[in-house]
This record gives structure tokens, sequence and C-alpha cells, in this order.
């Protein structure tokens, strides 16, 4: 992931003309705009829009505040006995994980790689309409690609993910599946209740994971693992990548490339 950041693209202020606004110009429209309590919107469209490497803790605490409520309450992880490792085991070892909020809406996935502990890769993304469900099976799906391109010889890495959603399709459900035809239930079924959500990317990680045979493992949540936090932490950045920004933060970009 490409972690710096790119010019904007020139912003017009209306009533402004010329060849291009001074800082002070731009400093008042900017004033106005908050002023006034009315600032256009502008969508940005995934991957045009570069993010930093990490984010602040303020930006990180307003954008995850709800996603981890919402994760918390999900009710599909299993109870936990014993002490947590919170370290990053060694070898080949990736985390990733998906967020969304609302849930559909607008949503993230990540994915850190570590070798013996030390991160050597990472990357995010996000999509302005989707599902938890669907960024949490992307984020292992984006994974195993990075493997399929980079990883020639084994050990193969370990991949850990904090949804049991993907970990037990990944690892038990999709053979069934795939047996039946891609369906679900009897023969019988209804087809209400035959059809697997989300069944393209369903498709897309059986193909890799029969040619690249890995167990995925579950990992707790939001329990301080450092891989997790980091996934979690990508995530987030994917889902801010593709929320809409307003033209105040657009100026305040060009103010930043002046200075």
């Amino acid at each position: 992931m490409n972690r710096n950041w790119k010019k904007p693209a020139q912003f017009d202020l209306p009533g402004i003309a010329g060849a291009g606004p001074s800082k002070q110009d731009l400093r008042r429209e900017a004033n106005r705009l908050v002023a006034a309590g009315s600032v256009p919107v502008t969508r940005i469209p995934t991957g045009a829009r570069e993010i930093p490497e990490r984010l602040t803790n303020q930006q990180r605490g307003e954008l995850s505040r709800d996603i981890r409520g919402l994760k918390r309450s999900s009710g599909d992880r299993p109870q936990i006995r014993g002490p947590i490792d919170r370290a990053v085991p060694p070898g080949l070892v990736i985390y990733a994980d998906g967020a969304c909020e609302p849930n559909p809406g607008v949503g993230g996935w990540g994915f850190a790689v570590y070798r013996d502990g030390v991160e050597i890769h990472s990357e995010c993304g996000g999509e302005p309409s989707t599902t938890n469900n669907v960024m949490e099976l992307t984020g292992v799906l984006q994974a195993l690609h990075w493997v399929a391109a980079n990883v020639f010889e084994d050990p193969l890495p370990r991949i850990f993910c904090d949804s049991q959603y993907v970990v037990n399709g990944c690892n038990d459900w999709r053979h069934g599946w795939k047996a039946k035809g891609w369906r679900r239930g009897g023969p019988n079924a209804k087809p209400e209740n035959s059809a697997i959500a989300n069944l393209d990317l369903w498709k897309a990680l059986d193909q890799v994971l029969t040619a690249i045979p890995i167990k995925l493992e579950w990992c707790k949540g939001h329990a301080g693992i450092i891989g997790n936090e980091r996934a979690d932490e990508l995530s987030l950045m994917g889902r801010e990548s593709v929320l809409p920004r307003s033209s105040t933060a657009m100026i305040e970009d060009q103010l930043r490339m002046r200075a």
C-alpha cells in the first residue's frame, strides 16, 4: 500500500478567478463554508484518495467506537478460557479483518503481513455500500491473493481472522456447499433456504484455497492481539478512504500542500 499523500486535484472556489487562489483566499473560503453550516459534499470513488499509514488517536476513536460495539455484540465468538497470547507468532503470519458502520453501509477491509513479528506488508480498501460479512470475506480474500503472488515455497503462512463466519466457512462449510452445487440444506430445501449469501466471494475463496490449502485460524477480536488490532486499524482506514469528503477538507489539503 502506498502511504504517500498525493497532491489533490485543483479545487475551484466560487467567486475566485485567476491562475489559482492564494493562501489567504483559501483560508477565507474555508471559514465562510464552515460558518455557513452548509458545505457541499463530494464523494470520492474507491481507491481515489491515499490515506496515512496510521490514524491519529482521535480519528481512530471516532471511526471505531460504534464498530467495536457492533463486533462485541455479534454473538459469534466462542468463549475463551485461559490467557490470550497477544504477540504475533514466529514465521510468516497474516491477520485480516473487515468493518462496516452502519451495517449495511460504508465498510472497509485490511490485512497485515508479519515475518517473525515484524510487519512487512499491509493493504486496505473500502466500499461505500456493503456489509460487515462482505468486508470480512474480502479481507481474507485479498490476503490470499497476496500469498498467491508472493509466497512460492513452504511453509505457507498462518492466516488469522476474528470472524467465525469466515473461518468456519473457509475451513468447513464451503466443502458441503460445493458438493451440493453451491446450495445449502437438503435436496428438498426451498430456494430461499438454499441460497448462499455472498456466493461470488465464497466461490473466489474456494478457488484460491483449493490452490493454496491454508486452514484459517480464529482469534478473539479487540483483545489486544497485536496483529488483529493492526488489521482492525487497517479496515477502519479502508473505510475512511471511501467516506464523503467536504469541500473544507479539500481546501485544507491544498493549504497543507502550499504551506
